[in-house]
């Protein structure tokens, strides 16, 4: 079989059609490389160059091996570059889970950021639920995900990668806007609307917890699947919910923010990944990742 030097020598001759120039190139001996372009034409099984005393020339079935010999070459190269590139976490792919949160504060700017440094790794972006972004992280589907609350499994790490206070939002024109100081036994009047229990599990767990411990009996009266439906129905009514101020761009028109004088939490973002993923393209995400 043929190698690759033996190709590298063939085309090298091919192009310059002198033996010794082409031996000093290769740095071997011309009488080295008259024995690899004759195994080389061996192997092929015909003639490739014409030889005489004053010249060398390809032949016509030269010509054709020259076309291949090239491309195989180039394609060994881009191996290597591909190989290479991903090994060093410059090119291939990672794939990120995320909650509604993320998405509605750190996460867009730290993607943007991320491909402006990384144009050749190629994010794969999935909206997941707490419960569904561990199992794919336990799977292998993804690389990290981002959402409130923590894991306790022993594979995953998780790291705080983000934060801000939780507060009560309501319409603009409902009762408690005009309020300069909101409690929590000012919500038992009302209804509230929040996100699923799976998605939103620092809400229940904490401020639920709050205003049990103040004998508080606080109406959960809708369930909704994404922060967009509970923004909805909490501009359009009478309805109550908690979240964060997130990004400007983010806030819906209708809706004002206010701090609760008897409860201070914040939202908390982790990221989580598996401790044993190798992805070279994780460790640069992880070098740029907020703390």
């Amino acid at each position: 079989m043929l190698n690759l030097r033996d190709f590298e020598a063939f085309v090298e001759l091919a192009h310059r059609l002198h033996f010794q120039e082409t031996a000093d190139r290769l740095n071997i001996s011309a009488a080295t490389l008259s024995r690899i372009i004759s195994r080389v034409e061996d192997k092929v099984g015909t003639r490739l160059f014409d030889r005489t005393t004053r010249s060398v020339t390809l032949t016509v079935a030269g010509q054709a091996f020259l076309v291949q010999a090239e491309q195989l070459l180039r394609q060994q190269q881009n191996a290597m570059r591909v190989g290479r590139e991903i090994g060093q976490g410059f090119s291939g792919h990672l794939n990120l889970g995320y909650g509604g949160a993320a998405v509605e504060t750190f996460l867009p700017e730290q993607i943007t950021r991320f491909r402006d440094r990384f144009p050749g790794v190629r994010l794969n972006l999935n909206l997941l639920s707490i419960g569904a972004q561990e199992q794919a992280l336990l799977e292998g589907e993804l690389d990290i995900g981002f959402f409130c609350g923590s894991t306790r499994n022993s594979e995953l790490r998780c790291q705080p990668c983000y934060s801000e206070p939780l507060l009560l939002i309501i319409a603009k024109d409902h009762p408690l806007a005009a309020q300069e100081s909101i409690r929590l036994a000012d919500l038992e009047p009302f209804g509230f609307v929040l996100g699923k229990r799976d998605k939103w599990v620092s809400v229940y767990d904490h401020f639920l917890d709050s205003c049990n411990h103040q004998g508080l009996n606080i109406r959960v009266e809708l369930e909704a699947d994404d922060v967009a439906s509970v923004m909805g129905l909490v501009a359009a009514g009478k309805l109550l919910s908690l979240y964060h101020l997130g990004h400007e761009t983010m806030r819906r028109q209708g809706i004002c923010w206010r701090p609760l004088v008897d409860f201070e939490d914040d939202i908390i973002v982790n990221a989580a990944w598996r401790r044993d993923n190798q992805n070279p393209a994780l460790q640069h995400w992880l070098a740029m990742m907020p703390t």
